[in-house]
C-alpha cells in the first residue's frame, strides 16, 4: 500500500503573480508529480494507493455559492494578487482542475486507488466548509468516511475537516455518525454453525471469537499532541508541528476530538497529512493502556516548502500467526530534490560563463597585465617591453601609429572570437539545458 499526501496542484491563485514564471511552475510541478507517480506504479506496483487529502490547492473556494460559511458573516477572502476573478471561479474552473488532476494521477487497472479522503484545501475546514463544495467533492471522489479491509487490517478513512463543523448538521453528522458506529463495525462477530440437532443433543459450544484485525486510521489532519512534541529524526524542518491554526486550516485536531477518535477506533497506527513534512509521534490513550503510532506523510509536491518530497510505503503482514509481532511495516520513500537539481543547472551555467570570460581575458592579455600590476610578471618579459618601448621611440610617430592599428586589429579579433565562442555556446549549450529541463 502506498500513501500519497498533499499533491495540492498549483492553480492560478496559488502565488501572487501571473506571468511566465507561474506558468513554468505549474508545468514543471505537474511534470514532476506525473513522472513520480508513474514510477511508483511501474516500479513498485502497489496493490493499493490512498491519497490523504489536499488534492487541490484552491478547490475549497470554487463553488456555486459565494458564501464560505453556513451563516452569512464569512465571505470568501480576496485574491492575494488582487485579481477580480477569484470569487467568480465556480464549477467550470474546478472541473478543469479535476481533469488536470486526473491526468497527473490516472487510474490504472487491477489496482485500487482511493482519493476520497478530503483535505482542508479541497473542501475547507469546520464552519467554513461550503455544503456545495463538499457535495461536489463526494460526487467525483466518493464518500470521505469508509471502512476497508486490506491485508487482514481494518483501514478507516475519516473526514476530520467536516468533524470540526458545529453549525451545519448536514456537514457534521455523516462523519460523526460513522465515527459513532465504528465500535460495532470493528467488533468481532461469532458465526454460529448451521447444524440440525435433536432436542436431546446439547448444542455445540460457540466458537471462540477471533481477534479483530489491527486498525489503521487515515486522517488528513494530524491528531492532537502536546506543544513542542518532537517529530523524530526524519523531519526536514527543525521545528515540530505547531499547535494552532488560521483561515481554513488547523495544524492538529482538538484534544477532546482526538481522544474520542482513538477511543472509538482503537487504532494502532495513524497516518495523516496536511503538515507537508514528516512527523512521527506516539499517542497514549485509555489511561496509557493503549498506544498508537502516528506518521505524518510528506507532501508529494516540490513546491510545498519541503526540498525533498516523498510518500509512504506500508506493508501489511497479518496471517494470523504473528504472535504479537508487528503486522505493519512502514518505509518512507523520498523523491528527488527538484530545487537542488535546478540550482545545479544554474551553477553549471555560471561556471560556463566564467570559463568563457576567462578565455576572452586570456586572449586579450588582460590576465598578463593584471599579473604585471601585482608585480608577478617582472623579469624577462619586463626587459622585453622596455626594449620594445625604446625601439618605438627610435622609430618615431610612424611606429606609434602602426602600434595603435595593431592594437585595434587585435581588439577586433578578440571581440570576434568572443562573439564566436558565445554563438557556439548558444548553439550547443542552450539546447542541452532545455533538454535537461524537460527530461529532469
Amino acid at each position: 500500500m502506498v500513501l500519497v499526501a498533499d499533491p495540492q496542484i498549483i492553480d492560478r491563485h496559488t502565488y501572487a503573480r501571473r506571468n511566465i514564471a507561474l506558468s513554468a511552475t505549474i508545468f514543471y510541478t505537474d511534470l514532476y508529480m506525473s513522472r513520480s507517480y508513474d514510477s511508483i506504479v511501474d516500479l513498485l506496483n502497489p496493490s493499493t494507493i490512498i491519497f490523504l487529502g489536499d488534492l487541490f490547492d484552491g478547490g475549497r473556494e470554487w463553488g456555486s455559492d459565494q458564501m464560505a460559511h453556513y451563516h452569512t458573516d464569512a465571505l470568501i477572502p480576496d485574491d492575494p494578487a488582487g485579481f477580480p476573478d477569484w470569487k467568480a471561479l465556480k464549477d467550470d474552473y474546478w472541473l478543469s482542475e479535476y481533469a488536470r488532476f486526473s491526468k497527473i494521477f490516472p487510474s490504472t487497472p487491477y489496482r485500487r486507488t482511493i482519493q476520497s479522503l478530503p483535505g482542508n484545501h479541497d473542501i475547507g475546514i469546520g464552519n467554513n466548509i461550503k455544503e456545495s463544495v463538499l457535495e461536489r467533492f463526494r460526487l467525483f471522489f466518493g464518500d470521505g468516511n469508509s471502512l476497508l479491509t486490506l491485508g487482514n487490517h481494518s483501514i478507516i478513512l475519516l473526514d476530520t475537516p467536516s468533524l470540526l463543523n458545529d453549525v451545519n448538521p448536514r456537514i457534521r453528522n455523516p462523519p460523526q455518525d460513522f465515527l459513532d458506529s465504528l465500535p460495532d463495525l470493528l467488533s468481532p462477530t461469532s458465526l454460529q454453525p448451521h447444524v440440525i440437532q435433536n432436542a436431546s443433543t446439547p448444542a455445540p459450544p460457540s466458537p471462540a471469537k477471533a481477534n479483530p484485525n489491527p486498525v489503521i486510521l487515515l486522517s488528513h489532519i494530524p491528531l492532537h499532541r502536546p506543544a513542542d512534541t518532537p517529530c523524530g529524526p526524519h523531519r526536514q524542518s527543525r521545528n515540530p508541528i505547531r499547535i494552532g491554526g488560521g483561515y481554513q486550516y488547523t495544524n492538529t485536531l482538538p484534544e477532546p476530538l482526538s481522544r474520542e477518535i482513538l477511543r472509538k477506533t482503537n487504532a494502532e497506527h495513524v497516518f495523516s497529512g496536511d503538515d507537508h513534512d514528516e512527523c512521527t509521534v506516539v499517542h497514549e490513550y485509555e489511561d496509557g493502556k493503549r498506544k498508537a503510532e502516528e506518521v505524518t506523510v510528506r507532501t508529494f509536491a516540490w513546491t510545498m516548502g519541503v526540498r525533498q518530497p516523498g510518500f509512504l510505503m506500508v506493508s501489511l503482514l497479518n496471517d494470523g500467526l504473528r504472535d504479537g509481532r508487528e503486522t505493519v511495516l512502514v518505509w518512507e520513500c523520498l523523491l528527488p530534490d527538484q530545487i537542488g537539481i535546478y540550482l545545479g543547472y544554474v551553477e553549471l551555467l555560471v561556471q560556463t560563463l566564467v570559463i568563457l570570460l576567462l578565455n576572452m581575458a586570456r586572449r586579450r592579455g588582460v590576465l598578463w597585465w593584471w599579473c604585471r600590476c601585482l608585480g608577478l610578471g617582472r623579469g624577462r618579459g619586463e626587459g622585453k617591453v622596455e626594449r620594445e618601448g625604446l625601439l618605438g621611440i627610435a622609430l618615431g610617430e610612424k611606429s606609434t601609429e602602426m602600434g595603435e592599428d595593431v592594437r585595434r586589429e587585435h581588439d577586433r579579433g578578440s571581440r570576434g572570437e568572443f562573439w564566436g565562442d558565445l554563438r557556439d555556446l548558444v548553439i550547443v549549450v542552450v539546447p542541452f539545458y532545455l533538454v535537461l529541463l524537460v527530461l529532469w
